[in-house]
């Protein structure tokens, strides 16, 4: 039965409906918070006036190779069409709306039911991937390699055509290097799959087709990403802090879903899924099993190197892992006899609820520059200092504001604080995360007072004049 047979009108209606809502919630108001820290830092690697040596210095460097594909990526789409955060998040949207296709036509390659529909309805309304749709950042893209990756991987376990498989496998290879290249928790997804893999060592052409992928890839990120990957295991510090006690009842769900109620409602359901479908996953070579060592390697490696190491483990990092968590709920609610439909209209009608809720009641999670920038208007002073304890965080910032709406902002000139001692008057704007919280460094400056303040969401901004 082929993908478009089993389409009846009706399906065709809602699978419209479904993906049309999507694409909805990921371009609507996706420019409706400013870019955070992590996301500005990302737009200044990306600058296309840099030649390509100097984008690799800066993303081996500060970025510390971490999405490293995409910051390229990044960069040649700003070269082409205009160096703008407005129009970066536009992009970051078109590749979200791309993935709930890709994750709708993956499920459909593993169940062939109808199940592909709560797919594409669950996909479209996960909050978590609305969200990172309309960040500047690679956890979308590394969402689309994912999904291209195990399409790929599982046509080569279906193909019985050789000249067919030799192209996949070089697609194959060619996207799981991209993935790695991008975050090496991508090599969590292609653990996973080589695990899998063990499943077809009685037919051997196509199990040692399948080790030599893996070898090439592996030899080829040695080669490319050495220095970085030495960086990173060298490292004794890192951000994020240790697992809570929390997370192992929660373990990212809330997160993924957009509240508590949601978590542990999906929770809830997947866990008692998993228990009665248990038999599908253990099924030798069944695609079940695939997506459940997914979900089960992408928690217990990073959990075990916290432990060993350091903490490395938070929710974008394991993105992927919504792609089996969402299938293997939508494939497996279909196969319970008992409440199936009662379950389906209740975790549908709350993810909906939940969605309007948070697309429509939306309140702004990120510090909001543009209102700040509102205000210097009104002013005939267009001098600008940025508080920062960082010098490299202050061009990141600096960057970023030279292109928020250029026409209207142009004249602005940006400072930092050694530069203020011959003004008059000055604008001062202070972005909390980049000064642990404290706004009042230029207190202790008897010579100057405070004429204006305005306060928004993590962000401040002041008036002085002597």
């Amino acid at each position: 039965m082929s993908f478009q047979n089993i389409f009846s009108k009706k399906q065709n209606f809602f699978l419209i409906i479904f993906l049309s809502l999507g694409i909805f919630y990921r371009f609507y108001q996706s420019n409706f918070d400013d870019l955070w820290l992590d996301e500005f830092f990302g737009f200044w690697m990306s600058d296309p006036e840099l030649n390509f040596l100097e984008t690799y210095q800066r993303s081996i460097g500060p970025g510390w190779g971490q999405n490293m594909l995409f910051d390229f990526i990044l960069k040649y789409f700003f070269y082409f069409f205009g160096y703008s955060p407005e129009l970066g998040r536009l992009f970051i949207s078109f590749i979200g709306s791309v993935n709930i296709i890709l994750i709708t036509y993956l499920s459909y390659q593993i169940d062939k039911t109808k199940s592909f529909l709560l797919v594409a309805f669950l996909a479209s309304h996960c909050w978590h991937l609305i969200s990172y749709s309309q960040e500047l950042r690679g956890y979308s893209f590394g969402f689309f390699l994912a999904l291209v990756s195990l399409i790929t991987f599982i046509k080569i376990l279906n193909s019985n055509d050789s000249k067919i498989k030799y192209s996949l496998g070089f697609i194959y290879i060619v996207i799981n290097l991209c993935g790695l290249i991008n975050h090496i928790f991508f090599g969590l997804l292609v653990l996973a799959q080589s695990l899998f893999s063990l499943n077809f060592m009685n037919e051997k052409k196509k199990f040692i087709f399948l080790i030599i992928n893996y070898l090439i890839t592996f030899l080829l990120y040695l080669v490319l990403m050495y220095p970085f990957l030495i960086k990173n295991l060298t490292n004794e510090v890192f951000w994020l802090q240790q697992l809570s006690s929390r997370f192992y009842i929660e373990y990212f769900f809330p997160r993924f879903f957009g509240s508590k109620i949601m978590g542990y409602l999906y929770l809830i359901i997947f866990i008692y899924l998993i228990i009665h479908s248990r038999n599908e996953i253990f099924k030798r070579k069944s695609y079940f099993q695939l997506l459940f060592l997914i979900f089960v390697v992408s928690y217990i490696i990073p959990i075990v190197y916290g432990y060993v190491k350091m903490p490395i483990l938070t929710d974008r990092y394991i993105i992927f892992v919504l792609i089996p968590i969402i299938i293997l709920l939508s494939s497996f609610l279909f196969r319970v006899k008992k409440f199936k439909k009662s379950l389906i209209i209740t975790l549908c009608f709350f993810t909906f609820v939940n969605n309007y809720l948070e697309v429509f009641k939306r309140n702004h999670t990120k510090p909001m520059f543009k209102k700040i920038l509102e205000h210097t208007t009104q002013n005939k002073t267009t001098d600008v200092m940025i508080i920062s304890e960082n010098q490299d965080s202050f061009f990141w910032l600096k960057n970023y504001f030279k292109k928020i709406d250029y026409e209207k902002y142009k004249d602005l000139n940006y400072f930092n604080k050694d530069h203020a001692k011959n003004l008059v008057e000055f604008w001062v704007i202070c972005y909390h995360p980049l000064n642990n919280f404290k706004c009042n460094y230029l207190d202790d400056i008897t010579k100057y007072n405070r004429i204006k303040e305005h306060r928004y969401y993590l962000v401040d901004l002041i008036l002085y004049k002597k």
